[in-house]
């Protein structure tokens, strides 16, 4: 259902996550609140304290975690108006109440009797910092902006403006701790009310993902952010409800060793469609815009969601079997934004369905991470429980739960219930190819990519290796200097030609480089750097590489690469040896 104004096709707002600034506008909301009534159960009836008053939940970035949030706010406090003083002399907007701002939502009965909660809501992702002195000003400054805005709202938070506009700085001396600035506020707000306040955490994750392969001493950084979540455990009689989002559990065992009581809704398939678009929520509340599109487009509805489904679906939280799929709301909502004009629509014809993901803000460190060589896309999953249940060090990192968790990959199912790791759409398995090849060269365009699939396709390995040469001629050669290089170079080609592959496969004789499947034949691939293509095709014989497919029906053969360094002058080449209908004797 479309929480918005009387108007048939409320405005798509993709960049917007204030729930407020929604539901005064009009704009597009898609109502989550039902999730509400078992997330915010009291104990008993009457009670007034949460069954559950911790809780965290994950989920990648631009998935709504921040509209969830604010969501949150407005049903324990509303609009709090702001004092009239700090208006110079202008009137203040009327203020609407928590049955205004959730009328027509399945919250909409029960927001108002649940009763008023003031709401400190942190947000930390302008908080990170490389050293412990900068993160410290960075979390005061955080608090700085909460306080200064109770301190607007006429609550006396302990500290006298600066100002006229409200704005309170904290005294530079004697230092207080963010911990101990946190524990005040709480202490006055509750004062002033009379009702424990709630404290929302947002991208809590977010000062330990800037480290992440970084050549700096976490443990200073790690002490003050475990003092600062800590004293939310602390403050347990005095909180109604805490909330904490973020992309990852890292580092939850060492950073949130004595917060131990967070109920992680991550997985749990309740909250499988908490944030994100199902099926039925885009056929229903975005229909107005799908309806526009498809005539753009020239094609019927059904058409078009095959396409939209194809490239922006996919998401998975949960068991396949019980889970259902959701889209990444800022992805499609930027989709279907540029699709309502005929002019954007035309150019898909040339650049393809547009890619959002890298919009809403990569992470590097995966780029990095993949660049030192941690880059296959797994055959099989690891166990349920290491994916759900990871916690991540700074210095260690498990990178495929990494990548899950973020988003990259997603849980599937194939037709006789074996799980594995996929990427969720095409959309990301673009965009992460494109990014990675960026680190090189320029990615390919596609006319590039589908002659080099037909030529595999073909079993063409001249025309291939033809192409392979003409790709590594762009790329400087300082930038591929190892074999690990080629090989992620080759691992990013499979992905964006979208062919059947593996990397790093495993069998009795060893590891091959890759495979890459077809119906009628299977390419089995090694590859060297500054040797010789036949020292590489000697390698896959001598260790039976590709023996598993020997008694199937597809026909294999052998490819031998050798990577040849440029030298500053001469870019760099690929040589080939190749072996038709290859067997081992």
């Amino acid at each position: 259902m479309v929480m918005s104004s009387e108007r048939p096709s409320p405005s798509l707002n993709p960049g917007r996550s204030e729930f407020l600034q929604i539901r005064r506008g009009g704009g597009l909301y898609i109502d989550k609140t039902h999730h509400l009534q078992s997330l915010l159960a009291p104990e008993s009836e009457d009670a007034p304290t949460l069954r559950n008053p911790y809780v965290f939940l994950a989920r990648p970035r631009r998935f709504g975690k921040s509209l969830l949030v604010t969501t949150l706010e407005a049903f324990f406090q509303g609009e709090v108006q702001i004092d009239p003083r700090y208006f110079n002399g202008h009137n203040p907007p009327q203020t609407l109440s928590k049955m205004d701002l959730f009328r027509g939502t399945a919250t909409a009965d029960t927001a108002e009797r649940r009763g008023f909660h003031p709401v400190v809501r942190l947000n930390m992702v302008n908080t990170p910092a490389d050293g412990p002195e900068r993160l410290e000003a960075n979390l005061l400054e955080m608090l700085g902006s909460q306080y200064t805005l109770w301190n607007r709202r006429g609550i006396n938070v302990g500290l006298e403006s600066v100002d006229e506009s409200g704005v309170v700085r904290f005294p530079t001396g004697p230092t207080v701790s963010p911990a101990q600035r946190l524990e005040d506020l709480v202490g006055w707000l509750k004062t002033h009310y009379g009702a424990n306040p709630v404290v929302l955490v947002d991208e809590y994750d977010a000062p330990l993902v800037h480290l992440l392969g970084k050549n700096a001493d976490p443990e200073p950084i790690l002490d003050i952010l475990r003092n600062f979540y800590v004293k939310l455990k602390s403050l347990e009689s005095d909180l109604h409800f805490v909330f904490v989002t973020g992309i990852t559990r890292f580092a939850r065992v060492s950073l949130f060793s004595a917060f131990n009581n967070l109920w992680d809704i991550s997985w749990e398939p309740t909250y499988a469609t908490l944030c994100g678009f199902t099926e039925q929520e885009v056929r229903t509340a975005l229909h107005p815009h799908l309806a526009t599109g498809a005539g753009h487009l020239n094609v019927s509805l059904e058409e078009l969601m095959d396409k939209v489904r194809r490239h922006y679906n996919g998401y998975c939280f949960g068991f396949p079997e019980d889970s259902e799929r959701v889209y990444n709301p800022f992805t499609l909502a930027c989709c279907l934004r540029d699709m309502q004009d005929r002019n954007h629509v035309r150019r898909w014809a040339i650049t393809g369905w547009p890619n959002h993901w890298a919009v809403s803000g990569t992470p590097m460190f995966l780029i990095r991470l993949m660049k030192e060589g941690q880059y296959p896309l797994p055959a099989d999953p690891p166990p349920w429980d290491n994916l759900m249940n990871t916690a991540y060090s700074l210095d260690t990192v498990d990178f495929v739960s990494l990548m899950f968790q973020t988003g990259y990959y997603t849980l599937c199912q194939d037709k006789d219930g074996d799980l594995y790791l996929d990427y969720p759409n095409d959309e990301v398995r673009r965009t992460y190819g494109h990014e990675l090849l960026e680190t090189y060269r320029r990615p390919p365009d596609p006319r590039t990519l589908r002659a080099m699939h037909r030529a595999l396709a073909d079993e063409d390995h001249k025309e291939f290796c033809d192409l392979l040469h003409t790709f590594l001629a762009g790329i400087l050669s300082e930038k591929l200097r190892r074999e690990t290089d080629c090989h992620l170079v080759l691992h990013v080609l499979c992905q964006l030609m979208q062919v059947e592959f593996q990397s790093e496969v495993h069998q009795g004789g060893g590891r091959s480089d890759m495979e890459v499947h077809f119906p009628g034949h299977v390419w089995v691939m090694e590859f060297k750097y500054g040797e010789s293509p036949q020292t590489a095709l000697d390698q896959i014989r001598s260790h039976d590489y590709g023996r598993r497919h020997f008694g199937g029906e597809r026909r294999v053969v052998a490819l031998g690469l050798n990577f040849v360094p440029g030298t500053g002058v001469e870019p760099p080449a690929v040589q080939f040896a190749f072996e038709d209908r290859y067997r081992p004797e």
